[in-house]
């Protein structure tokens, strides 16, 4: 029980902090021998993150639907953002999973974490630049963020860094860069539980005991989605989680990754 409960904390922190969840969990078991019990656990664990995003956010969601049911022409092209922004990783992650996955291995990791610091340490800090909200961006600036997400399919490379870093590289102020960043996770995160679904039918019928784990991740989740908004704020804050994911590739590397 312990193992899953440690595989809920590390991906709800990790989905959402600039530092990788899947560099995390890669590296975790291979350290410790940590073995997820089918593709049941992994799944329901990614769905913790998902409610922590519908729970952190609740109220920029409701406002949005909301507007959507009105007619409201930003609500509307606010996911049409979104829906522009998912496009590449949804045909990388879906088209060419298997090649994606063969390089899950600790080697790997290390050269996603090394990038990972550079993105993390060029990110700009914030100032009188932010002067873009998302309903600024283009449908070009979008996929060029939606590009970032799907680069970080590779192990080790942070989904949220590299989305935030292009949006903070076109001036979106900190709040908004994260919050696109976030509402991204959503379609991502569906998307894979929804293949999996399908792929494995029966992939919930023994995942009751990992109920949970999920509700770890989900705490996990929103701690860390707080913990983004905080730090954006403050450059040297942020950039401090490039120092992390570099001490994590010298580590992983040290002990023979």
């Amino acid at each position: 029980m312990w193992r899953i409960w440690l595989l809920g904390a590390v991906q709800g922190l990790t989905e959402f902090l600039p530092v990788s969840s899947s560099g995390h969990l890669v590296v975790l078991k291979h350290w410790f021998d940590v073995q997820s019990p089918g593709a049941s656990m992994e799944t329901v664990l990614h769905m913790g993150t998902l409610i922590a995003v519908l729970v952190g956010y609740r109220r920029d969601i409701k406002e949005w639907t909301t507007g959507m049911r009105r007619g409201h022409r930003q609500a509307w092209r606010l996911l049409w953002l979104v829906a522009i922004a998912t496009v590449p990783a949804a045909i990388i992650g879906y088209g060419f999973e298997a090649t994606v996955g063969q390089y899950f291995i600790p080697s790997a990791v290390i050269a996603g974490w090394l990038l990972t610091s550079v993105l993390l340490w060029l990110t700009p800090a914030p100032g009188q630049r932010d002067i873009r909200n998302i309903h600024d961006l283009s449908g070009w600036e979008a996929m060029a963020i939606g590009c970032m997400q799907a680069l970080a399919l590779w192990p080790g490379l942070s989904r949220s860094g590299s989305t935030i870093f292009m949006g903070r590289v076109l001036r979106l102020s900190p709040d908004d860069a994260a919050r696109l960043s976030f509402y991204m996770a959503v379609p991502i995160i569906a998307g894979a539980f929804g293949l999996t679904w399908l792929r494995h039918p029966g992939v919930m019928s023994g995942a009751s005991f990992t109920v949970s784990g999920m509700i770890i991740s989900a705490i996990a989740g929103l701690i860390a989605i707080k913990w983004v908004k905080h730090t954006l704020d403050r450059s040297g804050a942020w950039r401090r989680f490039g120092l992390y994911t570099f001490g994590m590739a010298l580590l992983t590397w040290w002990l023979g990754g």
